[in-house]
Parts: C-alpha cells; structure tokens; sequence
C-alpha cells in the first residue's frame, strides 16, 4: 500500500501553520511543519518530503534562500516547491522564480486554489517519477547481454550532464540529457552476446553486427516527443566530427549536441572500465588518449568545443567516477 503524499509546510507564525494542516490532512495528506528555512532543511534530511509549501518571508532563512537550497542540493532537487507569497508583488514573484519555485500561492490562501494546485503538482511529479523509472528500466535493459557494465550508464548521464552545464546550457536541457543519456546504448538489445562478450577485436562480420545497435536503439525509443533527445542520442553517439563514425557517417554541427556530448563521456567512461576486449586506465590515461589519441580514438573525432569543456571539467569528471565507481571495479595496472 502506497504511503500517504508528505507535505512539508514552513511558516514563521503558528497560525498559519495549522490553516494549512486543517485543510491538508482531511484529503489525506501527511503535514510535516517548520518555521523557517533552517528547520526545513533538518526535516527534509531526515523524512521523505513530496512537495513543500513555503512562505516567503521568515526569520533565519527565508522562503527564497529555502527554495535556493533545495535546488542546489542533489538529493533535494527534485522536490516541488510552492511558494506562498503575494502575486501582485512583481519582486517576490521574481525571486521565487529565480530561486527555482515550481508554483505559487496568492495570501489569503484560497481553499480550492491551494488543494488543486497540491493535486497538479504531486500528481505531475509522480507522472515525472514514473517517466524516469521507466527510462531506467528501459536502459538496464540493454545491460542484459554485456557484462562489467555495472554503473555505466548512469555514469555517462552524470558526465553529460556536466558537461552541459559548462557549455552553458539551460538547465532543463541538462536534466533532460542526464536522463535520456542513459539510453545510448539500449539498442545493444540486438547484438548477439557472444559478440558483445568476446574478447579481442571484432572481425568484420561481427563489427557489421555492432554498428546496427544505434538504429536498434532509435527504433526502440520510437518517437515519443519526451523521448525526442534519447532518440538522437542513440542513434548518434556513434557519429564523429570528421565524418567517419557510424551509422550514417554525420560530419561537425550535422551530428546532435546530445550526441556529441554523450560521444565523449561515454568514451571516458568506457576507458575508465575493464572489458573483456580492454584493460582499464587510471583518470590520466584516459584524458590523454581521449585529447591525444591511440590506435582507436583520435581528438578530431570530437567537437572541438565539447572537447575543450572535457578537458576544462577533467577534474570534476574524476571525482564524479570516484564516487559512482563500481565496488568491484578494476584497478589500472
């Protein structure tokens, strides 16, 4: 049996704490109170909140400075926050949107306006839930025939994302391509194991094999208008900036960002690991063949804007590793 929703309600006065409680628990909701931003912080580490509703101006931290922290913190991030604040008060309507408030409530709260706007936003973020869920399963999946894979395709979404970042895209891009990444690989459904299994190089017939998995992957995703950027990446993380990658031989700006984002992540990632065919390499080794090349990669296989941000966030690419790296995963020798 599924939990009842838990709202976490912060206001500095009493009263207005118990109004929302009296109008929150008879639709079932589970009230969690506090009375600034500071004492919301603590509950939101130590329970599971759904949705926040915060007024904006409190003692300690205010309802903006609240929101603030929630989105910069990883594991917060993703909690909805209503602010309850005055409309027609242009500059508090600001704030909150710049502090990442997803909603907003006019004082004196309306009954009928505050539950409809609860029901939406919960029911959007289960729907949001649920979508993520989905795309994960539908990645795992592609796991099914490789091995030593582990964490890797979280991995290359936490790289991509990123590197996005860096390249100053808006953040709904970057959540979208941390997600969707996950799926470059997913039409490897379709590749016999015992290719994907086999140690050494692949011989031609069975290189032919594996160049099919980027269609595979497109055909799968389908075209779904949420699923649009896991479609191109899929399909193009294969293609390289001087036109002799795979499947279509795409050349520079032809090829998605997605893709070329993903190109290089996924790269790093799979250097960094042991497989059959592969021994791993230490963080150094990997950022050198990736900007210098070897028998298999070359720099101008990459956008030389998305390679000059890999080797800004080198750094930050090794701690990321670090801290996702499989528990099993293999030492560089």
């Amino acid at each position: 049996m599924q939990r009842a929703y838990r709202i976490l309600c912060v206001d500095d006065e009493d009263f207005n704490l118990e109004l929302l409680e009296t109008l929150l628990t008879p639709h079932g909701y589970e009230v969690v109170s506090a009375m600034n931003g500071k004492a919301a912080l603590e509950q939101l580490g130590r329970k599971n909140i759904d949705l926040v509703l915060a007024d904006v101006n409190m003692p300690v931290m205010n309802g903006h400075e609240l929101c603030a922290a929630i989105r910069s913190d990883g594991d917060l991030k993703h909690i909805p926050v209503i602010m309850i604040t005055s409309l027609d008060n242009r500059e508090n309507k600001l704030k909150s949107i710049s502090a990442g408030a997803d909603e907003f409530l006019a004082k004196p709260i309306d009954p009928s306006e505050l539950l409809l706007r609860v029901k939406n936003m919960l029911s959007s973020r289960a729907y949001e839930d649920a979508f993520t869920y989905l795309i994960h399963s539908l990645a795992r999946a592609a796991e099914a025939n490789d091995i030593d894979t582990g964490n890797h395709i979280l991995r290359v979404g936490e790289f991509s994302a990123l590197i996005a970042r860096e390249l100053g895209m808006p953040e709904k891009y970057i959540e979208n391509i941390r997600l969707q990444a996950t799926l470059h690989d997913v039409g490897k459904v379709h590749v016999p194991s015992h290719i994907l299994k086999k140690s050494g190089r692949l011989d031609d017939e069975e290189m032919a094999e594996m160049k099919k998995h980027p269609a595979f992957g497109a055909l799968i995703i389908g075209d779904h208008p949420h699923l649009e950027s896991g479609k191109k990446i899929a399909l193009s993380h294969h293609e390289k900036w001087d036109g002799t990658g795979y499947p279509k031989g795409l050349k520079g700006e032809e090829i998605p960002l997605e893709a070329r984002i993903v190109a290089i992540a996924d790269c790093y990632d799979a250097l960094r690991n042991s497989r059959v065919y592969k021994p791993c390499y230490d963080h150094d080794e990997a950022v050198k063949i990736i900007t210098e090349g070897d028998d298999r990669l070359k720099p101008e296989h990459f956008d030389p804007k998305v390679l000059e941000v890999f080797k800004k966030v080198a750094p930050q690419l090794e701690a990321l590793y670090e801290s996702m790296k499989d528990p099993k995963a293999c030492e560089p020798a």
